[in-house]
Order: structure tokens, then sequence, then C-alpha cells
């Protein structure tokens, strides 16, 4: 049952806030401002926990179209969904801090939330009109206690230009130079001014983006399927893999792949898998011949029609209004509204389906026929065999998803003075997104075996089936189109988000409690916030288990609320003493009370401490929490194919070895002829995927220590230093596939294996014929818990000089601005039972994006004139494949080089109306690090870390007036 006494709170605090309005008022003082990491208004910037800030004028040096792709430049962050997120991917971008999740970073605008583009309420970047980012705010750390739920690994805040007078045109294009693709296009254009004798402020901005699509055939890393060859098998360069699904459809018994004794003669008998490994057979369009998987192999090459880079029209409008009504009222408000349309497109569906064949079908190729008669496992005796058939359904065309948001958000809000010392603010927050998503190349199942059983046979005349016939039996491009209409379905989903938020606080100063050894009197925040988060999903029909293409999907609706109460307190202990110029407490505490996890509350203990002008200490402790959101808890079980090596099966899909626990593989039903054979056909593994109405909450410590320092012998330098630890418990998650394959069969951990293997399953744990893993029904159960943990140590650096070029014999100025992270853990642990999963300076298997020990993006432009030329530097430190990668690797993937970009901008003020601009990124065109698929994500690397598209060559203008 809900708290009476906090709803009392919530009306009696915004009652209070309302009476104000008529209480006497003094001007606030125009120096006071408030910093993103907490509510206190403060006369300087010190902050009680580090803050990363970027400007508008970093983000237009290198062309910043969305901003996550700046973003991703930060040491702060580890790479999530961006342009490059194909699949994985859906369409948004994303930002997440630390690498501990998306979910886990607050995605604020102007200090208030955004709604989420889905039933996870993960914030589309995409929606945020770039154009109007006056500066982004990055806080490191905890911040649960000033903005709620979410700001776990951090708070990332985009500012808007809402003060603006005049008119700004932006343009600009981009394309590469090497291939002259990839080209996006942007156009915006701001409008502002006052009004009612500068009583009132009115801006608005509407921007244009078009990107254009990059296909992974278009670029020589990513044009294949890289195979590893496997531990010590570097010398001969990748293998050319891809998918055992092929256009030729490749055919198998229903207990054995080589279809038993007829079969398998004819694979000994064949000398081209003498020294490889055949299992199944295919038709190539002229003969039938045994499926090799070593090398050279006859898999398919999906790579060429996957993107390398998402195809995107973008629509915005925004705007802002103020207006002082009197001295004691200003009213604001905004509206922000976004129309994105992003494409993903993934190579025909590929489908293993087992299915009847009817034995007297004419068109059954002899070699076929024989195969299927001969096989006592396969034959039913009816006239008729069961198959398992696994096949790339290249009639229908590429699979692709369509998502088309519209989102929008409108404040309405009242702020003032209610006298010398207290202040007010009340605002009332709601957004909302609408996502329509197209998914075309799909196939049903049922229609499938009803167009393979039309071929005119006495079993259809019987049967009655109208359906027209489908031909899988004759190699590639051998269905006809009516064929391919007949199984062909399209599957629709919308997605409806909303957020809305309300809050009241008063704020001011406390003079009785000032400190006889302190100039100043505490500050104090008081307020209240009630939020609610609803999102539904809902799929057509046609997105049902019967579907091969894309995932099914069934309907999801939640609604997440929750009432709060929070308060923060700065209280300066000494100034304006010798080695103390200043040293101040910040406390702040919130309490909160969900209508799923019941009550939480948050805290934070901060001391800053000014030592003089030139030195400045911080410190910061943060109790912070997650809610589970509406995907969390409310998500239908559906089915996900998750990539994964089989430790109990050999092969190119698994990973057998000494250190398997043959006893384990037995106990899960894998027949003891099969270990170490290489049974299991595919990487990618059914599984199933839920939500969790049981989940709790999410807790973190999370601690910063810090030093700024200004040397007075130095004019223009400062150097930030800050640590960070981050520890997160109870953490919500779902444990990998491949963590759980390798806590059972590599370190036996029974909880695992009982995961996988449940007791008492109504049907078999694999394969009882061939040790397969998500055969003959049986799903394992990924459905998140609170079990996992996650932390992340580490140290950033940040310094900014500026200073007369005059120095280094130059005319105008110069300014440096360096970022740099150092990070000394980031580790996680995926269950109780399980050990710390080591990730600083790796990538892989478990790890998942590269982190680096060490990363830096640094600025330097020079100021001269009417010219402003800008260099920007961006590392990314050496790496190495984790322990689970590199037992499976060769050195081809075992690591990668540190990389180093650059990218370069030209400025001219031609006049003061009037600024063009040419730059180039990537111009040494640094090559992109080249893995096998077990080592990367997708495109044989990790796009969204590394350059993918090399040199690129933008130009744009501005025009003011």
């Amino acid at each position: 049952m809900r708290s009476k006494s906090l709803k009392t709170c919530l009306m009696a605090s915004t009652l209070i806030s309302g009476m104000a309005f008529a209480a006497p008022a003094v001007a606030q003082d125009d120096d006071v401002v408030v910093v993103t990491g907490s509510r206190i208004q403060r006369t300087d910037t010190v902050a009680p926990s580090p803050i990363t800030n970027v400007s508008a004028e970093q983000l237009a040096v290198v062309n910043t179209v969305n901003t996550e792709d700046f973003i991703n430049t930060l040491p702060q962050v580890v790479p999530a969904f961006d342009s490059t997120s194909n699949n994985p991917g859906n369409g948004t971008a994303t930002v997440s801090l630390r690498g501990l999740g998306t979910t886990r970073t607050l995605v604020l605008v102007d200090g208030m939330r955004f709604v989420g583009s889905g039933p996870a309420q993960v914030v589309d970047l995409n929606s945020i009109p770039s154009a109007l980012v006056e500066s982004i705010d990055i806080v490191t750390g905890g911040a649960s206690a000033v903005y709620g739920s979410d700001a776990v690994a951090g708070v990332v805040n985009f500012m808007m230009k809402d003060d603006f007078e005049g008119v700004e045109i932006n343009a600009s294009h981009e394309t590469t130079l090497g291939d002259l693709d990839g080209e996006i296009t942007t156009l915006s254009i701001t409008m502002g001014g006052n009004f009612d004798d500068g009583r009132g402020n009115a801006v608005i901005s509407m921007g244009y983006t078009d990107r254009q699509a990059v296909f992974q055939g278009d670029r020589d890393f990513s044009s294949l399927s890289n195979w590893d060859p496997g531990p010590g098998n570097a010398a001969n360069g990748f293998i050319s893999g891809g998918s055992s699904n092929i256009p030729g459809t490749r055919f198998r018994g229903a207990t054995s792949s080589n279809f038993g004794a007829y079969g398998a003669g004819l694979v000994a008998a064949d000398p081209s898998c003498a020294s490889n490994i055949c299992s199944g057979f295919f038709n190539t369009g002229s003969s039938i011949n045994p499926m090799r998987f070593g090398s050279p192999n006859d898999t398919y090459n999906y790579a060429p029609s996957n993107y390398l880079q998402l195809p995107q029209e973008r629509y915005n409008i925004a705007a802002f209004a103020t207006y002082d009504v009197n001295e004691h009222l200003e009213l604001y408000g905004r509206g922000i509204y976004a129309n994105n349309v992003v494409d993903s497109q993934l190579a025909p569906t590929p489908a293993g389906v087992t299915l009847n064949v009817n034995l007297d079908n004419p068109t059954l190729p002899a070699d076929l026929l024989a195969l299927f008669t001969n096989d006592p496992a396969s034959n039913n005796g009816d006239g008729t065999a069961t198959i398992r058939t696994s096949r790339r359904y290249q009639e229908i065309g590429t699979r692709n998803s369509l998502r088309d948001t519209s989102s929008f958000q409108l404040v309405f809000g009242a702020r003032g003075d209610i006298n010398e010392n207290w202040s007010y603010d009340v605002f009332a927050n709601f957004s909302r997104s609408s996502i329509s998503q197209i998914q075309t190349g799909n196939i049903s199942v049922s229609a499938l075996q009803a167009g393979v059983l039309c071929d005119g046979g006495p079993t259809a005349i019987a049967s009655g089936c109208s359906a027209p016939y489908v031909d899988i039996f004759n190699g590639p491009n051998s269905m006809s189109a009516a064929g391919a209409e007949s199984i062909s379905r399209t599957g629709a989903q919308i997605d409806n988000v909303e957020m809305f938020q309300t809050v009241a606080t008063v704020s001011g100063e406390l003079p009785a409690f000032q400190l006889p050894t302190a100039e100043y009197a505490p500050a104090l925040v008081m307020g209240v916030e009630y939020r609610e988060a609803s999102a539904e999903s809902i799929p057509d029909s046609v997105l049902g288990p019967d579907v091969r293409g894309f995932n099914s999907s069934l309907p999801v609706s939640g609604v997440v609320d929750v009432y709060e109460f929070f308060a923060e307190a700065e209280i300066p202990l000494i100034t304006g003493k010798a080695m103390v110029e200043s040293l101040s407490a910040n406390l702040a505490f919130r309490t909160s009370e969900y209508n799923t996890v019941g009550n939480t509350e948050t805290f934070a203990v901060g001391l800053g401490w000014q030592i003089n002008d030139q030195i400045r200490l911080r410190g910061n402790f943060n109790r912070a929490v997650r809610a589970p959101n509406v995907n969390d808890l409310f998500a239908p079980f559906t089915n996900g194919f998750p990539g994964a090596g089989d430790p109990c099966s050999g092969g190119a899909n698994g990973s057998y070895s000494a250190a398997t626990i043959d006893a384990t593989c037995l106990a899960a039903g894998v027949p003891a002829g099969q270990l170490g054979a290489p049974f299991q056909g595919n990487a990618q593994m059914e599984a199933l995927f839920g939500g969790n109405t049981g989940l709790g909450a999410e807790t973190a410590d999370t601690y910063t220590i810090g030093a700024v320092f200004e040397p007075a012998m130095i004019e223009g330098l400062t150097i930030q230093l800050d640590y960070y630890n981050i520890e997160i418990q109870d953490a919500i998650s779902t444990v990998p596939l491949q963590t759980l394959l390798n806590e059972c069969h590599l370190t036996g951990i029974q909880a695992s294996c009982d995961t996988l293997y449940p007791a008492g399953a109504a049907t078999p744990s694999r394969n009882p014929a061939t040790g397969e893993m998500g055969a003959n029904g049986f799903l394992p159960n990924l459905s998140p818990i609170n079990v996992a943990t996650l932390t992340a140590v580490g140290v950033d650096l940040r310094v900014d000089y500026g200073f007369s070029a005059d120095i280094i014999g130059l005319p105008g100025d110069m300014a440096i601005t360096y970022y740099g992270g150092f990070v000394s853990e980031a580790d996680f642990t995926t269950s109780a039972s399980s050990p710390v999963i080591e990730c600083a300076g790796l990538y892989g298997l478990d790890c998942g994006e590269p982190t680096p020990e060490y990363k830096h993006s640094m600025q330097t432009s020079w100021y001269t004139g009417p010219f402003t030329t800008s260099l920007r530097w961006r590392h990314i430190g050496a790496l190495d494949a984790d322990p689970t990668t590199a037992a499976t690797v060769s050195d081809l993937s075992d690591d990668i080089t540190a990389k180093n970009y650059f990218d370069i901008t030209f400025n001219y003020d031609v006049n003061e109306a009037f600024t063009a601009t040419i730059g180039v990124t990537n111009f040494t065109d640094t090559a992109v690090p080249e893995l096998g698929s077990t080592a990367s994500e997708q495109a044989n690397t990790w796009p969204a870390t590394y350059d993918t598209l090399g040199r690129r060559l933008f130009v744009g203008g501005r025009l003011r007036f």
C-alpha cells in the first residue's frame, strides 16, 4: 500500500509553491547558476561530482550530426547503439556511461527527463535536436538522490539554446573520400527574439537530416564473414565462412546429419570430405554434394547485404519561451518534436525447419530421393519422410526493419523569488514516443510446410491442400514467385511510450544556521516529484512463433509510477582561512515509493575544499538505485537467437576441449558417441527471453575523489583529476547463454546447469540423437534476475589550456582541451556462484564492446583573425581478447593494436554574418581492426568503437543575421 504521508507531502509542497506567487521577492543574483548533478543554486561552478562539459563549438568543429558520435569518443563512455548498429541494433542511438548499460545512464534535457524509445525506457538520442544543443554535461557516479532512479552510472544532460536572438541557418554535407558514399546532409534554421520590452523571449528551431546507407559489401574488411582458423592456425589468414542456412538448402536426416549409413557412405566416398568436415547435403542446382564446413566450405556469406551505416531521415522542430509576468513569477515552456526514420537490413531469412516431404514429389531430385528413402530414421513408411532443412530464402529478398519514431516533449513551468532568501520552481513534463516498425522478409513455417506438400502427389490431393507449390529441393532460386509470395510475411509492431513528470521545489538559504566559521549561510533545496512511465508494444499476429526471419514478438504493456520526496543541502563549514578558502559539505536524500518494488532510499554525501585560488579538492559518496522498468518486469516470453559456442560440440560452432567436463554434457543429453563431434549446426542457438515481475531494485555505491588545479604560474591552465569507483549490486541482468554454457560445462557450476537444463522439462534438454541445443522444442530460459554485480574503477583527467600563440612564434591565440581516461577495473559477475570476469583492456565473447585501459580525445584550436583551425586527436588504447575468446581464436583475433584518429577543421568568417567550414575526419585513414566473427560484434569488427568508413570530407556554412 502506498504511504499516505508521502502523497500528503506531495500535495502540500505543491500548494506551498503555488502560494509563493503572492510572497514578496527580491531579484536573484545574476551570477547564480545550477550545475548538473545538483539542484543547489551556486555563485560559482563548483560541483560536488566530477562533470565533463562538451560545448556546442566542440560539437561543431567535427560536424557532429548525431550527438552520440561525439559522446562515444569520450573516455567516460563505452559505445552503445549508434549509426553502425545493424545487427545487433534497432535503429536507435543510445549512451552507456562506463559501459555499465544504457538503462543505468540517465539522459536529461535541461535537467528534465526525456521519454524513452521502448519498454526499456532508454532514450533515443536521435530525438534530441542536435542543432539546439548548447552544451552537454556528463556527470560521473550515481545521482539518484538528486534525479531519482536510473542515475546509477551517471547523468548525461543536454543543455539547450533556449534564449536566442536573431536568425541562424546551418547547413552541411559529408561524404567519404575513398568511396564517395555514406553522404550525410543536414539543414537547420533557428529564430528567436525578445518581446514585450524584453520581458519575454521565444525561440523556434527546425532541422532536417538525411543519411545514406553504406553496406558491409562496400568495404573489403566487412564484405566476407570471417571465420577464425583457431589457436595456432593464423598462417593462412581468416577463412571465408558464413551460415549453414544456404540458398541451395542444407538437408539432414531426422536423427543423423548424414542420413545414417547410406549418407555416411556417400560422404566417405567423396574426395572433398577427406580433409574436411562434411555434414549434411545440399543441391548446387546441378548436383547433390556433401556440405563442407572446414576450408574450403559451402556456407553462405551473409555479410554484403548488411548495413555498415544505417540510412536515416529525420525532421525535428523545437520551441522555447519564457515570460516575466512580474518580479515574482516567470513562466516558461518548451516543446520538442522529432520524426526519425531508420532502416535496418539483414541478409535473406535463414531458417532451420523440420519438414515432412512427399517421396512421390515429381520434382524431387533422384539423389535427394535416395537419401530420404534409404535412411530408416527419416523414412516414415507412409510415402513421406521427415527431414531437417536449413535454407536461405533469398527469393523473398532481404529482411528489413523500418523504424519510424515520432517523439515529442511538452514542458510548462513557473519559477520565481519568494523573498530575498527563497525561490520556487514548479513544472510539469509530458513526453511521448510512438514507434512503428515494419518488418519484411519473414517466412511462415506453416505456409512453408503446406507449400512443400503441395506437389500434386497423392498425399497433397488427399489432404485437400490448395497452397502454391514451394520448391526448396532444386538449388538456389528454385522457388517460384508464387511460392515465395505464399510463404512471405510482413509484420508490424507499434510501440507507445509515455513519461509524465511533475516536480515542485523550494530553495534558499538558512541564515539562522550559518556557522561562525563560515561567511555564507547553508543552502537548502526541498521538493517532491511524481513520475509515471508507461509502455506498450503491440505486434500484429504475423510476429508470432510461426514466423522466421525477425524474432517473434508478443504484446508488452505496463506502468511504473513513483512518489518521491527529496532534499539537498550545501553547508559552508569554513571560509576565508589560511589553507581553507572554503570548505563545504553537500548532503542529499531522496525517498521513493514505487508501485512495483515499494520503498527505496538514496543519499549522497560530498565535501568540497578550496585550499586557495589554485587548488580545489572534492569528494563524493552516493547510494544510488535503479528500479526495474516496464520491459524488465512485463516483457512476455519470446524466442531469441544468442550466439554461443557449445563446449560439448566440436567444429566451427563448438568449443570442445580438454577443459570440457564430459559428465555434464552426458547429463544434459549428449550421446556419448557425439562428445566433441561437430553436431552443433549453428552459432546462434534458440532461447527464451521475457520479463520477471519478481525483480527488485538495483543498488549502487559510488565514490569520486578529485582535484582541480589552476596554477598561477601558468595563466589559462586548468587541470582536473578525478578518481571514480562504482559498484552495483543486485544488478538486473540476463545471464548470457555463453556464460551459462561455460559455467555448466567448463566450471561445473550446478546452478548454471539447472538453469540450462531444468529438471522435469517436458522435452529433452538436447536432441537425444545428436546432442544439439535448441532441438525438440527445448529452449533455455534467459529471463532477467537480480543476480549480477558490476564494477567500474578508474581515473579521468581533463586539461584545458588557453594561451597566446606568441609563445610558439605564431599570431593569434590557441586553446587545448584534453579528455583522458584510465580504466583499472571493469568487472562483472553474472551470478553469486560465478567468478569475477575482468574486462579492463579486453573485448570479446564475455566482455563485449572493447574497454580500453586508456582512451583520450584531445582538441587543439588556433584562432587567428577570421580563421580558426582545429585538430582533434582520438586515441583508443591497445586491447586483448578476453580469456574465453582467446581460447577459441588464433592470433588474428587475439588482440587489437592502439588506434589513432586525427580530424582537422578549418573555419573562415567571411564576414560578420557568414562562416564557412571545411574539414576531414580520420584524415590519416586509420585501418579498421579486422577480426574473426567470434571475436567481433558485427562487420568483422566493433564498428561503434572504431571508424569503419575511412576518410570523410565535410563542408558547411553558418549564416547569422
